[in-house]
């Protein structure tokens, strides 16, 4: 009964906040994404970084198109995601351009065996500052929970990493007083919008 009643706050939340996220004006959006583009760069874990695994921005999502150009610029190794079936893996992305739009018209990343983030990899990191996850939302709340879309893509993704920053970009609008979560439910480490972060 609870997981029902867990379910539908969820189905409804989603409903609402793609309603709020949609209904921003392209000049609203493009304003707050330019702030929270400065606002990452200029942050320490980005200059700590050396992995900068993200989702790429398809629709109304705060936008990760520049951050992901400047990234590869500035010598970091940035992936993406790539969903096959029910697991989604991250492959690196040298040149953003490039990526192809999948069936729901999401770019993504070719599936090169060569170019995919290994799971060794961030287990051998000194600190968890090097890998930065940037994470797509819904609706976001101040104790760093995130309602996605419903696949738990990104909760089985996150669960299995231990040595990563998981950090959620939002617009102003995106943030909540609570976001209904559950057991599976992965907590980010950093919520940013264009007002402030969230730790």
């Amino acid at each position: 009964m609870e997981n029902f009643e867990l379910e539908e706050k969820k189905k409804q939340m989603r409903q609402q906040m793609r309603f709020v996220r949609n209904n921003l004006t392209l000049e609203e959006r493009e304003a707050q994404n330019k702030v929270i583009t400065e606002l990452i760069l200029g942050t320490e874990l980005y200059q700590s970084a050396r992995f900068i695994l993200t989702y790429v921005s398809y629709a109304s999502e705060v936008d990760t198109r520049v951050l992901m150009g400047r990234a590869i610029k500035d010598g970091k190794k940035v992936y993406a995601p790539k969903v096959m079936g029910d697991k989604m893996d991250f492959f690196q992305v040298e040149d953003p351009a490039k990526l192809v739009p999948n069936k729901m018209g999401i770019p993504e990343p070719e599936a090169d065996p060569v170019k995919l983030f290994p799971y060794t990899t961030h287990l051998s990191l000194d600190s968890s500052a090097e890998c930065m996850i940037l994470v797509p939302g819904l609706a976001f709340d101040a104790k760093l929970n995130r309602i996605g879309y419903g696949a738990g893509y990104y909760d089985r993704y996150l669960a299995s990493f231990r040595k990563k920053m998981a950090v959620g970009l939002a617009y102003k609008e995106q943030i909540v007083d609570e976001v209904p979560a559950g057991e599976t439910d992965e907590p980010l480490d950093l919520v940013v919008t264009p007002e402030r972060a969230y730790y």
